[in-house]
């Protein structure tokens, strides 16, 4: 009898677990749905996300949509039509955390209505020293016919990493092989629960660890710099195509309820020249992003959801993007009266 007892507690328990399961799988749909990623065969960037794949997103403000035929968040499948601005970034210029067309590229689209075609494959995990590593090839493969578009939160690198990415040495972010891997992330609870583990344990992407220049000291930072711009400008004249290079800082909130921007002055006058010195385009939205919050005290950066002013761009954070992108593309073709600049 106790037997017996035992054997339908045990089948309770599978069945009440099993329900659970269901239904926080089934929350999780819209919660946390994120598809699988894969290596990229073209090298563009390290890994793609699955073709077609939806996603939703609320974790880190609300996101939804539909990656495209090769796994970036557009709105518009490839099929090797002209790309006029091939943007390159990290999972900020990604932008599952708002509305699919309430993306930076998305809203681009919109200004430039159809004198311009810009193409995002910002991707997760990809700062600065990974763009670096993969902008030949991504260059080579959709041939953009005016601008490559470099975004980055960061004014300081880690110089094994820019090191690396010049000497192709870069380690690629790597994709799940296992098959057994691959479908268990495609269950959103067990993804998401994975998502949290690899938080927990520090274990997660992030943007290279930032190394000022006093800890190496400036010269070897700017020999480094100089190195990498010097890899842009080549390609830039060999593509004659034009780079550009936009800077997007988090707001630090004072005490007087003002804003400062997190990178000081001298970390900004040493990229922007750099910049100048080789023929790059150089956008910092510092001021804008001030300006913004001193104005209309809006932030960049942060949901109602997570944390004030921290994490990644908002929708007001995009919409100033692409408005500050589509400002100066435009000045700089008036100015230039050419698409390519020989600058």
């Amino acid at each position: 009898m106790a037997k017996h007892r035992g054997i339908h507690t045990f089948i309770k328990v599978i069945t009440a677990g099993s329900i659970a399961f269901l239904v926080l799988t089934l929350c999780c749909f819209a919660y946390y749905n994120l598809p699988v990623h894969s290596s990229s065969k073209t090298g563009t960037t390290d890994y793609v996300w699955e073709k077609h794949a939806y996603y939703s997103k609320m974790t880190e403000g609300f996101g939804y949509g539909k990656m495209n035929n090769e796994g970036f968040n557009n709105l518009a499948d490839y099929h090797g039509q002209r790309v006029d601005l091939l943007v390159m970034g990290s999972s900020q210029m990604e932008g599952t955390n708002v509305v699919q067309h309430k993306t930076a590229v998305a809203l681009l689209n919109t200004l430039f209505d159809t004198s311009k075609y810009a193409y995002n494959i910002g991707i997760s995990g990809h700062d600065f020293p990974h763009i670096v590593n993969n902008i030949e090839r991504a260059i080579q493969y959709y041939a953009p016919q005016e601008y490559v578009i470099i975004e980055t939160g960061s004014l300081r690198f880690d110089i094994p990493s820019l090191e690396d990415a010049l000497t192709a040495r870069m380690q690629r972010i790597p994709s799940y092989g296992s098959k057994i891997l691959f479908y268990l992330q495609k269950i959103p609870s067990l993804r998401l629960l994975y998502s949290q583990y690899k938080s927990f344990v520090g274990t997660k992407t992030q943007e290279s660890i930032a190394v000022s220049p006093d800890m190496a000291s400036k010269e070897v930072y700017l020999e480094i710099l100089n190195r990498v711009m010097n890899k842009l400008q080549h390609l830039r004249i060999d593509y004659r195509v034009n780079i550009l290079i936009f800077y997007h800082p988090h707001l630090l909130l004072t005490r007087d309820g003002d804003a400062s921007a997190e990178t000081n002055g001298e970390d900004i006058a040493l990229f922007k020249q750099a910049c100048t010195d080789y023929g790059i385009y150089f956008v910092d939205m510092t001021d804008i992003f001030l300006d913004a919050y001193r104005n209309y005290h809006i932030l960049p950066h942060g949901f109602t959801n997570t944390a004030v002013g921290v994490g990644h761009l908002n929708k007001n954070g995009h919409s100033m993007i692409a408005n500050a992108l589509f400002r100066q593309i435009r000045l700089f073709q008036n100015a230039s009266g050419e698409k390519f600049s020989d600058i």
